[in-house]
């Protein structure tokens, strides 16, 4: 897909980065410059100017909420934006890098063909979803039996059967494959971010120091939302279930400055605390497949009658709330494949993921982030409580506008050697990408904490050294 946007990197930075803040209802960037190398890797996708626009909308967010005012210029790394995509890659524990899969553990998945000339990715990153997908394909965890068990499948009947049994997966679309279907023409038409009001109130005083945020999210975008505030001075809770823990990796990354806490949603007394815990917090981060928590009331409607203060909530999904497919089960790289993002990037007819291998998970993070800055702001000047909506799938679709051969380069992301920040905390020294704008980490924010370290209660104080 040819993209209508030319020009200089410059012009893509300030384009994409105005597109966001448009959507936010903010302000436009002002002046901004971009600092050392910006690798081109083997995308027709400006990975670096997107990477770039992102951080710097939420940086310019971020001045906007806590000064009244935006910085008049912001410096921004092209190279530390693109290691900011799947920023695992390069973190340590001491001087050790984490392995990034589970070896053997999760599904072999890949790019398999079917039986009638399609490509389908199968997905199971946690032992229930590669047990199941394993199930239905009545196959072996090895890449030929997957293959062999796909090659039996119909592409669309194989990922109909798998959405139905709650099981993630995509055959791999074009790009206009996918805007014609029923699904990509509605997240075509959804907005970029949804940001609508909830109930009306009093203006709110204060920054963003001292916020109450109640993560409810998992695996990344929407724990990356949660994480931003914790760099800002927040309190951040995470909750989650001892019976589906994220893998370390993930929790290194996006459980910086938070504490953890463990709650079973279908104990009473458990659930109890957990919405007593959110009606006194002033951010709600949910990442789950949308209606997931509303059987527990701790979806927006759901905690509008009890919540005790003004509040946001921030909702992420994969293919969007209302969508037709608004109820399906994927992560990042299920995105890449129905979407067209992974099309974009084959070789020798062979569909492949980005080379960042992940793409939408932290640039839908970022966009939450921003979503929710501007809730905030809306707080600021006029009060109520408000609702943040973003999802993978609609932030993949507006990254197909961008596509062109001539953004293709040859470095490595691999070879990318991004700044470090070093933090302390329970799983000893840790080492992790920082961020590409300066001032959006001021590196004092503690390392990460392991899952159920903390009771769920709110803490005296925010996680600080």
């Amino acid at each position: 897909m040819a993209s209508e946007h030319t020009g200089a990197p410059e012009q893509r930075v300030r384009a994409i980065a105005d597109d966001l803040l448009a959507g936010a209802g903010l302000p436009r960037l002002t002046a901004f410059t971009l600092a050392g190398p910006r690798p081109a890797l083997d995308s027709p996708l400006p990975l670096a100017d997107i990477a770039s626009a992102f951080q710097l909308a939420v940086a310019h967010g971020t001045a906007l909420v806590a000064t009244g005012e935006p910085r008049a210029h912001y410096e921004v790394s092209p190279a530390q934006a693109l290691a900011g995509l799947e920023p695992t890659h390069f973190q340590r524990i001491h001087e050790h890098r984490f392995p990034q899969s589970s070896h053997g553990k999760e599904l072999k998945s890949d790019f398999y063909p079917t039986a009638d000339g399609r490509w389908f990715l199968p997905s199971g990153s946690y032992p229930h979803l590669r047990d199941g997908t394993l199930a239905l394909l009545d196959c072996a965890n090895t890449a030929p039996a997957l293959a062999a068990a796909i090659r039996r499948w119909p592409a669309q009947e194989l990922e109909d059967t798998a959405a139905g049994q709650g099981l993630p997966g995509a055959w791999a679309r074009t790009p206009e494959a996918w805007l014609a279907s029923d699904a990509g023409a509605a997240i075509a038409l959804e907005p970029l971010l949804t940001l609508r009001p909830l109930r009306a109130g009093a203006p709110a005083v204060g920054g963003l120091a001292g916020l109450r945020v109640l993560d409810l999210s998992h695996v990344i975008a929407g724990p990356v939302v949660a994480r931003h505030f914790a760099f800002l001075g927040s309190y951040v809770l995470r909750v989650s279930s001892p019976a589906q823990p994220d893998p370390l990796p993930q929790i290194l990354d996006t459980g910086i400055g938070k504490r953890n806490a463990f709650a079973d949603f279908h104990d009473p007394d458990d659930l109890a605390s957990v919405r007593a815990l959110a009606t006194d917090a002033d951010i709600v981060v949910d990442s789950w497949r949308p209606g997931a928590l509303a059987q527990f009331g701790l979806d927006a409607p759901g905690l509008l009658p009890r919540a005790g203060r003004d509040f946001i909530h921030v909702g992420v999904s994969a293919f969007g709330h209302d969508s037709p497919w608004g109820a399906r089960k994927a992560f990042d790289q299920v995105v890449q494949a129905a979407t067209g993002i992974a099309a974009l990037h084959a070789r020798d007819g062979k569909p492949r993921l980005s080379p960042t291998r992940l793409l939408t998970d932290y640039l839908t993070g970022q966009l939450g982030i921003l979503g929710t800055l501007a809730a905030l702001r809306q707080r600021q000047q006029s009060g109520g409580s408000w609702e943040v909506r973003v999802s993978l799938a609609r932030v993949a679709t507006y990254l197909l506008a961008w596509a062109d051969p001539s953004h293709r380069g040859d470095d490595a992301f691999d070879a990318l050697a991004p700044q470090l920040v070093t933090r302390h905390g329970p799983f000893g020294t840790t080492y992790h990408v920082a961020p590409a704008v300066a001032g959006l980490d001021d590196g004092t924010t503690p390392g990460p904490h392991p899952l159920g370290s903390s009771p769920a209660a709110w803490a005296p104080s925010p996680l600080r050294p």
